[in-house]
């Protein structure tokens, strides 16, 4: 009886719990919760799991996002720490020579002589004085390398000047003669983005050339033709054609501190037209040099040599001639876009110095980055922690965190010139150095950002605009990395579109 009894009470104790453990009239039921993310917690939990799985152990990550229109910080990751920038120095530069000297700031290079114009005969020497001018480029003239010097031979055309009997003059004392920026890498000068600084420059102070294989005779010499046509270059040609692409093996270069440049080695016909670009050295002479060429070329005669004002032994005294005709360039809004979007470091170094001969006491990088510093301070950035050397970011002594660059993009957009200042910026899928970036996403069209990338270095900073429009301001810096910045880039798209995305 007392098995039995012990038995029933285990079953009736059983009962009431599965009795309590349903659903009654009396219990209140609990809905499923499903967390939801803001968009900008969204945004800020796919960079932080993208960085997360990054292949780049190894490397220093910097990142900071912020809505423009407020200031309001959604994501940071080591924001405040110093990266080397790469060319994201441009921003820095451009935005202190737009604010600073106007968008409609434009050069005036002067033409003089110190003789007379006597029945079409020029009694003396052409002098160009220099002004520091940036844009006597194709890269202003619609990729025409003629169109700068045609127009200085229609001028001199224009006053009647068929023959001159004197010398051409190059005068760059404008600037000083330090023709690199400081920690420039010197094993690199023979590329373009290396060339050399003066106060007077014609094409950024290099030459593109074109490479044609020999399609029809292997082992024959590689067709190089220069797109400037002009013979103040040496060039030796020992690069011939091979048949197979295993085979290509080519290099190129120019001895330092001359203008005897080579191609050499062995150009695959599978290659088919290719490009390369060399500097020139001096390139006040070689402005001088190349406009007695289109004068001759024009059938005006020239009877003295191009000769750097350096050279000269006594210098010129510019109360005793008279202005010819004096050349006007871009305004300034164009040429901080011309800066920005193709990256042009001879541009960005110019402004520097620019700044220095109109707002300080001389053309020089030291005294332009002087008045840059000043013109930060006078924004309210952290100028105590922004280590900047040159105007290009070439410069591996230049050290800026994510939220310097930020700052500087907030108060551009808040400046009154915002407009110029975004405008110059590469825009993705669309124009600049990341026209072929984040390509079939939203951010084709809607980012517009500066790019920064030397070896180990690579940094994108800008402005994003989300699906609903809402202007975003980032920067993304990385240094130290192992694996090539062509590994590094698609994880910098990848945050820009998920900004874009950002609903």
């Amino acid at each position: 009886m007392k098995t039995h009894a012990k038995i029933i009470t285990i079953i009736i104790v059983a009962t009431l719990f599965i009795t309590c453990s349903t659903n009654t009239p009396y219990a209140t039921s609990i809905p499923k919760q499903k967390f939801r993310r803001s968009a900008s917690q969204q945004v800020a939990f796919q960079i932080d799991n993208l960085l997360n799985n990054a292949p780049t152990q190894m490397a220093w990550w910097g990142v900071k996002v912020q809505y423009a229109n407020t200031g309001k910080v959604i994501y940071e990751r080591n924001a405040s720490k110093m990266f080397l920038p790469a060319s994201n120095v441009k921003m820095y530069t451009t935005a202190a020579a737009l604010c600073l000297l106007g968008p409609e700031y434009r050069y005036g290079t002067d033409f003089v002589t110190n003789g007379t114009l006597d029945n079409g005969i020029l009694k003396g020497d052409l002098i160009i004085r220099g002004s520091g001018d940036p844009t006597w480029s194709e890269r202003f003239y619609d990729s025409n390398y003629d169109s700068v010097m045609v127009c200085f031979v229609d001028s001199l055309k224009a006053l009647g000047i068929s023959e001159i009997n004197g010398k051409i003059i190059g005068d760059d004392n404008v600037f000083d003669d330090l023709h690199w920026g400081a920690g420039w890498m010197w094993d690199d000068e023979y590329e373009w983005h290396y060339a050399e600084l003066s106060g007077l420059s014609f094409n950024e102070n290099y030459i593109d050339y074109t490479l044609i294989p020999d399609s029809s005779t292997i082992g024959n010499p590689v067709i190089i033709e220069p797109l400037l046509k002009t013979s103040y270059i040496n060039l030796r040609n020992d690069m011939v054609t091979v048949g197979s692409k295993a085979e290509e093996d080519w290099r190129y270069g120019r001895n330092h501190s001359t203008n005897d440049c080579w191609f050499e080695g062995d150009y695959s016909i599978q290659s088919g037209v290719d490009e390369a670009d060399l500097t020139i050295h001096n390139p006040t002479l070689f402005t001088a040099h190349v406009l007695k060429e289109y004068l001759l070329d024009a059938g005006i005669k020239v009877n003295g040599n191009p000769v750097d004002a350096d050279d000269l032994i006594d210098s010129i005294d510019y109360e005793q001639t008279s202005i010819l005709f004096t050349y006007i360039s871009h305004p300034m809004s164009r040429v901080i876009a011309e800066a920005n979007q193709p990256s042009s470091n001879h541009i960005a170094e110019t402004l520097q110095k620019t700044l220095g001969n109109e707002l300080g006491e001389g053309g020089t990088s030291k005294e332009g980055l002087k008045i840059q510093m000043a013109f930060y301070d006078s924004l309210g950035m952290d100028v105590e922690n922004l280590y900047l050397r040159d105007g290009s970011g070439l410069s591996r002594y230049n050290l800026v965190s994510p939220s310097n660059s930020t700052s500087l993009l907030q108060v551009m957009w808040d400046h009154d010139y915002r407009d110029d200042f975004v405008k110059s910026f590469p825009i993705a899928g669309v124009i600049g150095s990341i026209d072929d970036r984040m390509m079939g996403s939203n951010a084709v069209g809607s980012v517009h950002a500066k790019t920064g990338n030397m070896t180990n270095v690579s940094s994108l900073s800008g402005y994003a605009w989300t699906k609903s429009g809402e202007p975003m301001i980032f920067s993304i810096m990385v240094n130290n990395h192992m694996t090539g910045n062509s590994k590094v880039k698609p994880l910098q798209d990848k945050i820009a579109i998920i900004l874009s995305d950002m609903e």
